[in-house]
């Protein structure tokens, strides 16, 4: 997988922030949380799940659970739509992706 610049959203900056991400899955990328983002929970769960608007899903401790977990949910949406779209799709199981995740994967799931 190549890696490409992704921008990061995140509320305790007024500025998004560049990280380096792969898209194991249309729409969805992996990233490692950029040293100024991070916080006590980052030693830990380094690794991010992000949809493709800047949005983070869920941490893990490494770059290869983040990668499984973007594979277990590839079929819960079509992750290149946008963020807005998806939240308002009544089609959308976020019962089922959230269960997904917490059953298959060692991740931590970032409400938003």
């Amino acid at each position: 997988m190549n890696a490409s610049t992704y921008e990061v959203r995140a509320s305790q900056t007024a500025t998004p922030v560049l990280a380096l991400a792969i898209e194991p899955v249309p729409g969805l990328h992996v990233y490692e949380q950029p040293e100024e983002l991070r916080g006590p929970g980052d030693v830990t769960h380094p690794w991010r799940l992000g949809h493709h608007s800047g949005l983070v899903m869920a941490a893990f401790d490494s770059q290869d659970d983040a990668v499984n977990a973007a594979r277990q949910i590839a079929d819960f949406a079509d992750w290149t739509r946008p963020a807005d779209d998806l939240r308002a799709d009544p089609g959308f199981d976020l019962d089922g992706y959230c269960d997904r995740l917490m059953e298959k994967t060692r991740g931590l799931l970032i409400p938003r």
